[in-house]
Parts: structure tokens; C-alpha cells; sequence
């Protein structure tokens, strides 16, 4: 089937992962369908006319770590995500992992990427060394990609003068909950949250901050509870921070 829209895209691309393909043939043949998606222009006037004016589309909008995010399609089985992002001019992204692999299509205007890779063991908690391997500028209508987690450290950047846009296709995640954000300058790391698990993030580390007994007593309860991995980590952090 020929790409010529949205709707023709997701359909081919679900049909790519019931074949259950390697990860090679996947990031192949799945850079060339989002090749065909964003070599034609026509559809992205419904998206934009949608945020503009579809209250519910609007609303059914999850709130993520990225502000520039429009959430196009979730495959009914969860395989696979279709984002849209749009870059104001000179705006450059953090540099950042991913909990899957992902394809990254230009759209519209040039876009730079960056890629790194981890030169440290990441035992050191907060620590990362990193070092740059490559830095390309993406065309309209050519792709790059990421792999999960080390293996997928990069940044994307707006080097021009007006809007440009991308569309971005992420896999099933290997690690939930949160991306990390990487310093190369300061050789540090942390991790980034959505907003709601942010919240519950800041609750924790806040109670690190305070020497109270009843500060220890809930962060004891956050390491007993059935919160998430991530989220009693942040625990086992605040807690080894009291006892400093």
C-alpha cells in the first residue's frame, strides 16, 4: 500500500509489527513508511485544524514531558505511538534517552540531530559522561532513529528561522514512567517525568529536604507501598539523603 495519508500510514505499519519483524527490518522498513508520511503534506491540515478546533481531540491530549507534543494515534494493542511535534524556530531539546526505539521523520523545515553516546558504567547516581558522534541535519521527507534507552541518547534541534515539524513513531517501552534528561557540559544525568508522576516526584524529594521523624515514617511508607519502581527509587534517594 502507497502512504498518502495518516490513516493509510498506521494501518501499514501495524500490519509491519504482526510480522513480528527483527529490530533491523523494523527500523528499515519502518524509516521508509514514515519516509512516505511526511513526503506528503495534505493530511497535516486536518491535525492542526483538530488542535484548533476539536475540543475533544483536545482533551483526549495526554500531558507529557514535551510541551510541542501532539499525540496523532495509539495502536488499539499499544505496539506503537504516532507523535507530532512542532519546533519554534531556535528551539533546541534536551539531550535525552528514550524507553523504546523510535523513528523520527522531518516534516516540514530542516532539523538537526545529535546523537551521543554513554562513555560511564551508570552506577554513580546522577553522574553521565557522554561524547557526541555525530550531528546531521535532517531534510524534509528523510528520517533518523533511536534505539531504547544508552543506546538511543540524542537531541533534536531547530537551527532556522521559522516553525518546523516532526513526526516522531515510538515502540512498546522497555522502561515506563520516565525519559532522562542528560548535562554533557556538568557530566550529569536526572530523570524527567510527566506531569502527575512529577508531582508525586517532588512530594518525595520535598521530604528529603525536611530532618522530621514523621518526613522518614512517609518516605518508608513510599518504599513499602505498590508505587512504581521509579517512584520508590526516588524513596530510596531522599531517605539515603536524611541519613547524610
Amino acid at each position: 500500500m502507497t502512504v498518502t495519508n495518516l490513516e493509510q500510514f498506521c494501518e501499514s505499519f501495524s500490519d509491519l509489527l504482526k510480522g513480528k519483524p527483527d529490530i533491523s527490518t523494523l527500523i528499515r522498513t519502518g524509516r521508509s513508511l514514515v519516509g512516505e508520511l511526511v513526503s506528503r503534506k495534505e493530511w497535516i491540515g486536518d491535525i492542526l485544524e483538530r488542535v484548533l478546533f476539536d475540543k475533544e481531540f483536545s482533551e483526549n491530549q495526554k500531558p507529557g514531558i514535551w510541551p510541542n507534543e501532539i499525540t496523532l494515534h495509539r495502536s488499539p494493542d499499544r505496539s506503537f505511538l504516532v507523535l507530532c511535534y512542532i519546533w519554534d524556530p531556535g528551539l533546541t531539546d534536551a539531550v535525552h534517552d528514550h524507553g523504546s526505539w523510535g523513528i523520527i521523520g522531518s516534516f516540514l523545515r530542516p532539523i538537526g540531530e545529535r546523537k551521543y553516546i554513554r562513555l560511564d558504567d551508570g552506577k554513580k547516581e546522577g553522574y553521565a559522561e557522554l561524547e557526541e558522534v555525530s550531528s546531521i541535519v535532517l531534510q524534509p521527507g528523510e528520517t533518523t532513529y533511536v534505539l531504547p534507552l544508552n543506546k538511543g541518547i540524542h537531541r533534536m534541534e531547530n537551527f532556522g528561522s521559522d516553525t518546523a515539524i516532526t513526526i516522531n513513531v515510538y515502540g512498546l517501552n522497555v522502561r515506563k514512567g520516565y525519559v532522562q534528561f542528560f548535562y554533557p557540559e556538568m557530566n550529569s544525568v536526572n530523570r524527567v517525568y510527566p506531569p502527575k508522576t512529577l508531582r508525586e516526584a517532588l512530594a518525595i524529594r520535598a521530604l528529603g529536604s525536611m530532618a522530621a521523624p514523621w518526613s522518614e515514617d512517609l518516605l518508608r511508607r513510599v518504599l513499602a507501598s505498590a508505587l512504581p519502581d521509579y517512584i520508590k527509587k526516588e524513596g530510596e534517594i531522599s531517605l539515603a539523603k536524611l541519613k547524610t
